[in-house]
C-alpha cells in the first residue's frame, strides 16, 4: 500500500515537473523568436516595438495555464498508477498463496497489454504491435527489477 502511494506521489511529481519544464522551454522559445522580429520592425515614427516578457499579461496567463493543466495531468497520472498499483495487489488479498502471485502478474500484464493497445489506437499505430511492446518492455523491467533486487540483498545479508 505504501509502494502504491510512494509510487503514485513519485509519478506525479515526474509528469509535473517534465510538463511544466517542456511548454514553458516553448513558450519561451517562442517569446524569443517573437523579440527577435519585432527589434527588425519600426513601427511609422522608426521607434522599435518594446520586447515581450513574463510579466506581459498574455504571458503571466499561459504560464498560469501551463501550470494548471500539468497539475492536473500530474494528478490524473497520479491517481491512474496507484489505481494500477493497487488492482495488481488485490489477488494478494484475496486469492491463496498458492496462486495469489500468479493472478497478480497475469493481471498485470493483462493491464501491459491493454495501455500498450491504447497508445497503439491514441498514436495511431498498430494496435497489437504497440500492446506486444508494451508486455515485452513491461517483462523486462520486472526480470531487471527481480535481479537487481537478489544482487542487493545478497549484499545487505553478507
Amino acid at each position: 500500500m505504501g509502494g502504491a502511494v510512494a509510487g503514485a506521489l513519485s509519478v506525479f511529481a515526474a509528469t509535473y515537473l517534465a510538463e511544466t519544464h517542456e511548454k514553458k522551454t516553448r513558450l519561451l522559445e517562442a517569446i524569443t523568436r517573437t523579440n527577435r522580429q519585432r527589434s527588425r520592425q519600426t513601427n511609422g515614427n522608426k521607434k522599435k516595438p518594446a520586447p515581450l516578457t513574463t510579466e506581459h499579461p498574455k504571458i503571466h496567463r499561459l504560464l498560469g495555464k501551463i501550470n494548471r493543466r500539468a497539475l492536473g495531468s500530474g494528478i490524473v497520472t497520479a491517481i491512474t498508477s496507484a489505481l494500477a498499483s493497487l488492482v495488481l495487489l488485490l489477488p494478494l488479498v484475496l486469492f491463496p498463496d498458492t496462486y495469489a502471485v500468479t493472478a497478480s502478474i497475469v493481471i498485470g500484464v493483462l493491464l501491459l497489454f491493454l495501455l500498450g493497445a491504447f497508445r497503439g489506437v491514441t498514436l495511431k499505430q498498430s494496435a497489437a504491435k504497440s500492446a506486444l511492446k508494451m508486455v515485452i518492455l513491461g517483462i523486462l523491467v520486472i526480470l531487471a527489477s527481480k535481479v537487481l533486487g537478489s544482487y542487493v540483498l545478497k549484499l545487505v545479508t553478507q
